[in-house]
């Protein structure tokens, strides 16, 4: 059996470590995750249920022990079904079209650098979404974060080649001057990217 420890860590860390540990495990191997914040138990357990896992769940104290039973087909036990509450209840996979508009290279507003830590956050954990967006937008200061140096660019294509397309407003890029610099994403005008958000079912603004 596999152990991922997330003591003492905060969102979204102990999500992005139960992540590597499933996807580290050999196929039927279980795998043990220990928690001890209710937040981040309340996202491990939707994660695992939106990816059709089965798990059980101890807790002792603060301590919540979730253990991930592998090739079980995804098929939660009677003794689990506590756990599909509305907490865990999603529309089914492809039933809405979610798409991601960003507009600014922060989250949010007041501190700066707090905004760049929340927005690397958001990315780190969007990649976790299941099902992914459809598409993410990027406009104005929000096509910074697609720069060849950016924080969370490998976090960009990994939701690029997973599916997810990837808009960039050409007058905002050519307003930076950083044409040369967005490796990943297609080039997009307001025609487009106003079809895009038209067509969306749900659009989230980090």
């Amino acid at each position: 059996m596999k152990t991922v420890d997330t003591r003492g860590l905060t969102c979204p860390a102990p999500l992005i470590r139960t992540r590597q540990g499933l996807n580290e495990a050999a196929p039927d191997e279980a795998v043990q995750i220990l928690i001890d914040n209710p937040t981040s138990l309340s996202n491990v357990k939707r994660y695992l249920t939106d990816n059709k896992l089965g798990f059980t769940v101890r807790e002792e104290g603060t301590l919540a022990t979730v253990t991930v039973s592998r090739g079980t087909g995804g098929e939660l036990s009677a003794n689990e079904a506590e756990y599909c509450t509305s907490e865990s209840l999603q529309e089914p996979s492809g039933s809405r079209r979610t798409v991601v508009a960003v507009t600014s290279d922060r989250m949010g507003s007041g501190d700066d650098e707090l905004g760049l830590k929340l927005m690397i956050s958001f990315f780190r954990t969007l990649v976790m979404m299941e099902p992914l967006p459809s598409a993410v937008v990027f406009y104005n200061a929000g096509v910074k974060m697609a720069l060849d140096d950016s924080p969370v660019l490998d976090h960009i294509k990994e939701l690029a080649d997973r599916g997810t397309s990837i808009y960039l407003c050409s007058t905002c890029i050519n307003h930076f001057g950083i044409r040369g610099r967005l490796p990943v994403g297609s080039f997009s005008d307001m025609y487009q990217i106003l079809n895009v958000l038209k067509d969306a079912d749900h659009i989230i603004r980090p």
